[in-house]
C-alpha cells in the first residue's frame, strides 16, 4: 500500500510541474473567392468558412489563424449527386509579419493563387475628413496588365496578374471626389478605352480594395469592390 501510494504521490507532483500549454500567437486571414467556382477553405483539415460556402466574388473577412507558415485546402461544396468533395488544390503561405493577408483563389490551380499584404493607412491630416483609400488587385489570370483609374485619378498603371498596388489615398484635394457615385474604370495598359466601367461610393476613413473577376474581352469581365 505504501509502494502505491508513493506512485501516486510521484505522479501528482509531475502533473503540477507540468508547463503550462503553449500559447498560439494569431495573425488575420481573410480569404477572396475570385473563380467561377463555389468553394470552401481548409486548415488541418478543419473547414473555416462553417457558416456559409464562398460565392464566386464574395469573401470570407478576416480569420484568426495560426502565425508562421501554413497550408491550406480549397474543395468545392459536398456533391449531393457523387457523395464526393472535391479537392481543387493546398496552398502553403510562407511565414510573415504582416498581420493581416488575403488569399486570392483565382480559379482551381495552386499556381494562380497569391497572398496580399494588406497593409492598412492612418490619415491624421487636415483632409481625413473628405478622403478614403484605394487599393487594386489583379485577380485575372487571362488578363495581362492593367489600370485603374477613379473619377480622373490614376489609381494604379501595369498592374500585372498577381500583382497589387498599396492603399492609394483619394480626396478632393488631389482631384477624386468621394462624395456621391464616383466613375472607376478599368484598362489594358496603354489603352484609352476602358476594359469595364462601372461607378461607385465611396465612405470618408475607410480602405477600399478592387480585385478583377473573369477575363478581359469575355462577358462576364467586371470588378469586386471590397471595404476592408
Amino acid at each position: 500500500m505504501f509502494v502505491i501510494a508513493l506512485i501516486i504521490g510521484v505522479i501528482s507532483c509531475n502533473k503540477k510541474n507540468n508547463d503550462a500549454p503553449a500559447v498560439v500567437t494569431k495573425v488575420r486571414l481573410n480569404v477572396l473567392n475570385a473563380s467561377v467556382d463555389t468553394v470552401n477553405i481548409y486548415q488541418n483539415g478543419s473547414r473555416l468558412n462553417t457558416t456559409s460556402a464562398i460565392l464566386p466574388g464574395y469573401s470570407t473577412g478576416y480569420y484568426y489563424v495560426p502565425k508562421g507558415q501554413q497550408t491550406y485546402e480549397v474543395r468545392k461544396p459536398f456533391n449531393v449527386n457523387t457523395g464526393v468533395i472535391q479537392s481543387l488544390f493546398s496552398i502553403t503561405i510562407p511565414a510573415d509579419t504582416n498581420y493581416y493577408r488575403t488569399l486570392f483563389i483565382t480559379d482551381g490551380k495552386a499556381e494562380d493563387a497569391f497572398v496580399t499584404r494588406d497593409v492598412f493607412k492612418t490619415d491624421t491630416s487636415a483632409t481625413a475628413d473628405s478622403s478614403c483609400y484605394i487599393r487594386f488587385v489583379n485577380s485575372s489570370p487571362a488578363s495581362g496588365a492593367v489600370d485603374i483609374s477613379y473619377g480622373n485619378v490614376a489609381i494604379s498603371s501595369n498592374v500585372a496578374f498577381q500583382k497589387y498596388t498599396d492603399f492609394v489615398e483619394v480626396n478632393t484635394i488631389k482631384g477624386a471626389s468621394i462624395t456621391g457615385l464616383i466613375p472607376l474604370k478599368i484598362f489594358s495598359t496603354g489603352s484609352s478605352t476602358p476594359l469595364y466601367t462601372d461607378s461607385v461610393s465611396l465612405t470618408t476613413g475607410a480602405h477600399y480594395t478592387i480585385y478583377t473577376l473573369g477575363t478581359p474581352g469575355v462577358s462576364g469581365f467586371t470588378f469586386g469592390f471590397r471595404q476592408d
